[in-house]
């Protein structure tokens, strides 16, 4: 007979046969829907594409939802990798589940969307009404539980929101989050002719990367960063003309590799080669993986223009990077992560996530960005801003979802607020009586190929979402 471990893992191993990413979550959704009809069940989607199903409990028992998310963030490990179109290989190694380097794993929330399939199928008495909520386009914005149906949450009295990153943990609250979006025209000009030259492509690779929210305060380095103080001290030593510069992958990714190709007047690997292993001494410890390779290319007929290349180093220097200010316990409140750098119709994009419960922090943050990103040439725009959740304390679930881990595990739990945006900050707007909390197993180096899933978390973590609903079941209607 399956233990639970090896029915969730398989539930999960079936998601991962149909990719997707954010904005691409339609096949997935449809089989998720045809499985729960299966069952007998009646799952609808409302118009934003999320999908919505009920499973009977018992009768006067308080409504509950049960919600995860569908789409992930494709953090690709492999040049061939296609996250659009290639499944995810999902494999187990040292009491891990991981990916097999290609790409993330997608437990970032699929992990809680295996579970609750479980739920629906394997029913249980002592329970009440439960509602399934599989939300999309929660990696980009929060985008399907702001835009979602208010219907869909009516009448819901308890919402067990299922994107924790850590066992034993019960978030209340969680800080918002807004992700900018600035571009500049890339020029060129023609290559100099150099009788002595080199072009160089530098990659900066091996950093461990990790989700922005619940790894920046880990001090992780981010490569883009990285790679624009290693070009800002390469041209120190040996001025250059640059050819090409992109790296990391999403907005809220903290980047593991960066590429940039360079035209040097005369060859300069030893000089390349001394700095980065200044530049490596001072984050080995956090990042013991990171390597440079040096390789050399063809030299091109056409180089970004100066002022180009300048503008956008200068932007790599003066951008505010990182953990902006603490809680008193030590918990992170405001961040900033430059996610991605890319080429697209003809422009230079930058990408970045701010994450604050301080609204003016945010404010602060967002100045500084504009600021710098304007004196180089660059005009910003807001993509998308999601509120923060206000910590609610002390209430029904709170408290039973506490001693329920504390019965399950023997353990007192950690309640406490997060860093990470959550979907009950747009959830709650729509149902203000409704109490929420946050969940879930033990997962790490989200939205990394790293990423991996502790299988021990996942039959205890069963057992207490078995035993909150069995309590719930019999808990009045206030």
């Amino acid at each position: 007979m399956e233990t639970i471990e090896q029915q969730v893992r398989e539930l999960f191993c079936w998601l991962c046969q149909t990719p997707h990413p954010s904005g691409e979550e339609a096949a997935l959704r449809e089989r998720i829907a045809d499985r729960l009809r299966g069952l007998g069940l009646h799952p609808w989607a409302d118009t934003r594409g999320n999908l919505v199903c009920d499973l009977p409990g018992r009768e006067g028992a308080p409504l509950t939802a049960v919600q995860a998310h569908i789409d992930m963030v494709c953090a690709v490990g492999s040049p061939d990798y296609v996250p659009s179109r290639d499944p995810i290989r999902p494999i187990v190694r040292d009491g891990f589940l991981c990916s097999a380097g290609e790409s993330s794993l997608g437990a970032d929330c699929g992990a809680g969307a295996a579970v609750m399939l479980w739920l629906a199928e394997h029913p249980a008495p002592q329970r009440p009404p439960l509602r399934l909520l599989f939300t999309v386009d929660e990696e980009v914005g929060l985008g399907g539980a702001r835009d979602l149906d208010p219907a869909c949450v009516d009448g819901v009295r308890y919402l067990i929101n299922t994107d924790g990153f850590h066992w034993g943990r019960i978030v209340i609250g969680s800080a918002g989050g807004v992700r900018e979006h600035f571009t500049r025209a890339l020029t060129h000009s023609n290559a100099p002719e150099l009788p002595n030259g080199r072009a160089y492509r530098l990659k900066i690779s091996g950093l461990r990367g990790g989700h922005s929210g619940f790894d920046i305060g880990k001090t992780r380095a981010n490569a883009l960063i990285l790679l624009g103080e290693l070009l800002r001290e390469i041209r120190m030593e040996s001025p250059f003309a640059l050819i090409d510069l992109s790296g990391g992958t999403a907005f809220n990714a903290i980047p593991y590799e960066a590429t940039a190709d360079i035209l040097t007047i005369a060859p300069a690997q030893d000089a390349i080669e001394q700095i980065w292993d200044k530049i490596y001494a001072r984050i080995q410890k956090n990042d013991p993986d990171a390597r440079l390779e040096i390789q050399d290319i063809d030299i091109p007929s056409r180089v970004w223009s100066g002022d180009t290349a300048s503008g956008l180093l200068t932007v790599l220097g003066g951008f505010a990077d990182g953990v902006y200010a603490r809680h008193p316990s030590g918990v992170v409140s405001d961040s900033s992560n430059l996610g991605h750098i890319y080429y697209k119709d003809g422009m230079v994009c930058l990408d970045a996530m701010l994450r604050c419960m301080d609204a003016q922090a945010e404010q602060a943050l967002q100045l500084s960005h504009r600021t710098v990103c304007a004196m180089c040439g660059f005009a910003g725009q807001v993509v998308s801003r999601y509120p923060a959740w206000p910590a609610q304390d002390n209430g029904t679930l709170q408290t039973l979802a506490a001693q329920c881990y504390l019965d399950a595990t023997g353990q007192e739990a950690e309640v406490t607020v997060q860093h990470v945006g959550l979907e009950p900050s747009h959830l709650l707007a729509k149902n203000e009586q409704m109490e929420c909390i946050c969940v879930g197993m033990e997962l790490l180096d989200c939205h990394s190929p790293q990423e991996r899933w502790k299988l021990d978390t996942i039959e205890p973590f069963v057992e207490m979402i078995q035993r909150l609903l069995s309590r719930l079941s019999t808990t009045p209607q206030p």
